[in-house]
């Protein structure tokens, strides 16, 4: 599994930054069609070299008036691979190339799974960059690329944090991660009391990199929005903050205060206002007076991580991971269960290998989704239940009329016909469960 990100500039082709994550030790040859450009091995740091190859490609289409999105390579069989590792596993590399303004993006990737993974990853770390560029005025200027270079610190670490969460394979791009306790109910009703006291309606609390709880306004915000936030706090060594940033899709011209402050040892309450708001001073003194007698139920809520899930709630033991999301509101939960029959422990060995296979499942049946919705506005996809089984597991996917989809991971040893039941069982359990405020 192996990612590299480059940043250029649209008009002189300029490098910004280069980012790698995972095993980046080779790229497979990229066919043109007048000739072959050897891009591999590739160092830490890219040759100027590959990146012009790179971009080469898409100034090439463009000036032909096609637009380069997105291409798939790969070697021949039996080339650079490792014994255990099929052709398709150990060589395929897909390219992205994306214009967004004035700054060209270039992903490569192998061994992540979907295209639309990739394309959500370019379009994130866009957003990390326009969080302090302004679109209109920034973006467009002449000393853009000085700009960019001087802001690295501000936006690289959030990049890095995204990368990490593309190849860590515990996380859903595209959607925002949260955690589902029986304390939820309690925590919202003081989130709400704060967020009438500060003046602001995008308020949210976010407990070990997970938001437990937050405001309507929160939710309203699009989820590449949040989930920017969410980023920009993860990728932080403090809990505290007061920084002014745009956001790409609500306000890419007009910055906004983010404003995150420590409430436990583990927790942050994170707050979206105005310059004209209260100040950091004020804004501390009530989140303090909002969770001053709630230590118990913060704590209680830690507890949960990384389950996610209330500690009473019972998960069948042949179950061994469990993926949940809401496409409307993009919000999810992606976790282990920590309940398994003894059984299931000693089938698949490795809670990332458990999370991967899930995750491959649920990369393929949203990508069939999103291909059949693209073919056109008059088709809407309905997503059925549906299920995979090899010799090792069982994958099942269960949909309600609430955009509401969730994914298991079972052991081989459940009956196929009993998987449907297991699921619906499952699937109450959660969302009945008033508390957890999903």
């Amino acid at each position: 599994m192996s990612i590299y990100l480059l940043c250029l500039t649209t008009n002189g082709g300029l490098p910004v930054f280069t980012r790698k994550k995972g095993e980046c030790e080779n790229v497979s040859e990229v066919e043109h069609p007048n000739r072959i450009f050897n891009i591999h091995p590739l160092s830490p740091q890219l040759p100027f070299s590959t990146v012009a190859s790179l971009n080469g490609f898409h100034m090439f289409f463009k000036s032909l008036g096609i637009q380069l999105e997105a291409t798939t390579t790969s070697k021949q069989p039996g080339q650079n691979q490792s014994q255990n590792q099929s052709p398709a596993e150990a060589e395929e590399w897909t390219y992205i190339w994306r214009d967004l303004n004035a700054v060209t993006l270039i992903v490569c990737g192998c061994g992540l799974g979907s295209e639309q993974l990739l394309q959500t990853l370019a379009d994130l770390v866009f957003g990390a960059i326009a969080m302090f560029i302004s679109r209109s005025g920034e973006m467009a200027h002449a000393t853009l690329l000085e700009r960019l270079k001087k802001d690295a610190k501000k936006y690289v670490p959030i990049v890095d944090a995204i990368l990490e969460a593309a190849c860590a394979g515990t996380q859903l791009l595209g959607y925002t991660d949260c955690l589902l306790t029986a304390e939820n109910g309690q925590l919202l009703q003081s989130l709400n009391d704060f967020s009438g006291h500060c003046g602001s309606l995008f308020c949210c609390l976010v407990v070990l990199g997970r938001i437990a709880v937050a405001t309507e306004g929160w939710w309203d915000l699009d989820s590449r929005d949040r989930e920017l936030l969410h980023f920009l706090l993860n990728s932080s060594s403090t809990l505290q903050h007061d920084i002014p940033v745009y956001l790409p899709v609500k306000s890419p011209n007009i910055a906004y205060r983010f404003v995150s402050i420590p409430v436990a040892p583990n927790s942050a309450l994170c707050v979206l206002c105005g310059a004209e708001n209260a100040s950091f001073r004020e804004l501390h003194a009530h989140a303090m007076n909002a969770y001053r007698n709630e230590a118990n139920l913060l704590a209680a809520a830690e507890r949960c991580v990384p389950r996610s899930l209330p500690e009473h709630l019972d998960i069948d033991g042949n179950v061994l991971a469990i993926i949940l999301i809401n496409r409307q509101t993009r919000k999810s939960l992606f976790t282990r269960n920590l309940n398994q029959s003894s059984s299931a422990k000693r089938i698949i060995v490795g809670e990332l290998q458990r999370l991967d296979i899930l995750k491959k499942f649920f990369d393929q049946t949203m990508e069939t989704v999103l291909q059949f919705e693209g073919e056109g506005s008059i088709n809407r996809a309905t997503l059925l239940d549906q299920f995979c089984c090899s010799d090792y597991h069982k994958c099942y996917a269960h949909a309600d009329d609430q955009a509401n989809v969730l994914f298991l991971l079972f052991v081989a040893a459940v009956p196929t016909h009993a998987m449907r039941f297991l699921a619906q069982r499952i699937h109450d359990n959660i969302l009945q469960e008033k508390s957890v405020c999903w």
